[in-house]
């Protein structure tokens, strides 16, 4: 302890020799090397009374201002006081790879880079090392915090380098909580879980039929208006007109399509009547023609009986018939 007091007093030497070197030239800089020495005197006395969140604090402020391995290693230790190993190895890590500057004078500075490499490898096995493992949730879907800092999900599953004592930890998924306490003592090696409700897995929907014909506009519509309302009333009874369009249009059609036209445009019951009606007189039409055919046959038969002059009918059919009458 008395070698790390020399020290410490000839790093507030030195920094106060490096104000009175360059005095001349920079006013600012001057200012700010005098407040970090004097804040690495508070410091010392703060640590050497016990104090050590205020010396940490003052040894922390005077490092910012003049980057020296001796305020990096003063700074650490005051941590690890505290039992903030962790940010402890990181000042000792820092120390050790700073390069020289101006205020580096005499062998101080290269002494203090070897005390924070041996005092940062008797410090890490002392470590506690803490592995978060997460259940019934995927890591990047959990927001992790160890005493209220935020853990990236990439160190979930693995050993995270932890400060002994007892440590809050508390997981987030949505509005799932999950929170554990683990008490770590120095150099040891704890697993904590997380257990999340494993996720409800997505319902199919029932299928449900789409509406064709309200849904697919017709060839030839803009798309959002109203679709042409559907033909209504029976079909239309009757054989579909061989005519081109153009002569139904013309509205003067061959008088066989105005009949058809006619027959389409009477009611099925009536059309159904007319043809039943002239089936049913269907023989008086063939009496009459039996008859027709008759009477010719008679007349052929009497003009063979009675011909004229020159042996032929001189009045033709009709006079062959009238002899015979």
């Amino acid at each position: 302890m008395i070698a790390m007091d020399i020290r410490l007093r000839c790093a507030a030497f030195v920094l106060a020799t490096a104000v009175a070197w360059t005095g001349t030239v920079h006013a600012t800089d001057d200012s700010a090397k005098g407040a970090a020495r004097e804040l690495a005197n508070e410091a010392k006395s703060d640590f050497d009374a016990g104090k050590f969140e205020d010396a940490g604090s003052k040894f922390q402020r005077a490092y910012e201002i003049a980057k020296v391995p001796t305020l990096a290693v003063w700074a650490a230790r005051a941590l690890v006081k505290r039992g903030k190993m962790v940010a402890a190895s990181e000042l000792y890590r820092q120390a050790a790879l700073l390069a020289p500057n101006d205020l580096w004078v005499g062998n101080t500075q290269q002494e203090a880079q070897a005390d924070a490499e041996k005092e940062l490898a008797e410090l890490q096995p002392r470590i506690p090392r803490l592995r978060i493992r997460v259940e019934g949730a995927a890591g990047y879907d959990v927001e992790l915090t160890v005493d209220g800092a935020r853990i990236s999900s990439a160190l979930v599953g693995i050993d995270l380098p932890t400060d002994p004592g007892k440590r809050h930890i508390v997981g987030k998924r949505s509005t799932d909580v999950v929170e554990q306490t683990v008490d770590l003592a120095e150099g040891e090696r704890k697993e904590t879980l997380m257990k999340f409700n494993s996720v409800a897995p997505v319902v199919a929907q029932p299928w449900k039929a789409v509406d064709v014909p309200s849904a697919i506009p017709a060839v030839g519509q803009k798309e959002g208006s109203p679709l042409p309302a559907p033909l209504s009333g029976p079909p239309v009874a009757g054989p579909i007109p061989s005519s081109p369009p153009s002569l139904i249009d013309s509205g003067n059609p061959p008088a066989g399509d105005r009949e058809a036209l006619d027959l389409r445009q009477k009611p099925a019951a009536e059309v159904g009547g007319a043809a039943s009606g002239a089936s049913s007189h269907w023989w008086l039409w063939t009496a009459i023609g039996a008859a027709v055919a008759g009477g010719i046959v008679t007349a052929v038969v009497l003009s063979t009986r009675n011909p004229g002059r020159d042996g032929t009918c001189s009045s033709g059919l009709a006079g062959c018939i009238a002899v015979g009458r």
